[in-house]
């Protein structure tokens, strides 16, 4: 991943901000993150539903707007244990068919094994199993 700017700040009901960035992928196109700045910590409970709620928002949005279908997305968040980056984060990934989901769905399969191989960073923590 490349080029990341900030294309909406957005402020939360508790007055910290997330930040919608579109992501440079060539391999996933329409792909973008709503964050959370690790410098603000960890968001409440209150803050993680609040965002998911604005990515569903944003994301039919730009899906509408983009592809002409405004339920043409996929959000995903991974929890602290399976994420590779730190700070809190949403995916969100405009699709435009069945096979634009396949390829999402492969990609994401070759990235968890490769990090599950150690063969590609990976900050998540580690069980003690």
């Amino acid at each position: 991943m490349s080029e990341q700017r900030i294309s909406r700040q957005l402020v939360l009901a508790s007055g910290r901000e997330c930040s919608l960035i579109p992501i440079r992928n060539d391999l996933i196109r329409n792909y973008y993150l709503l964050a959370f700045s690790k410098e603000q910590g960890q968001p409440s409970a209150t803050e993680i539903t609040e965002m998911l709620t604005l990515g569903i928002s944003h994301a039919q949005h730009l899906a509408g707007e983009q592809l002409g279908d405004s339920e043409a997305f996929t959000i995903l968040y991974s929890g602290y244990s399976t994420r590779r980056e730190k700070g809190w984060h949403v995916h969100i990934v405009l699709l435009g068919n069945r096979w634009r989901k396949a390829w999402l769905y492969a990609m994401l399969a070759g990235k968890n094994l490769t990090q599950a191989l150690r063969l590609r960073r990976d900050d998540a923590p580690r069980s003690a199993r």
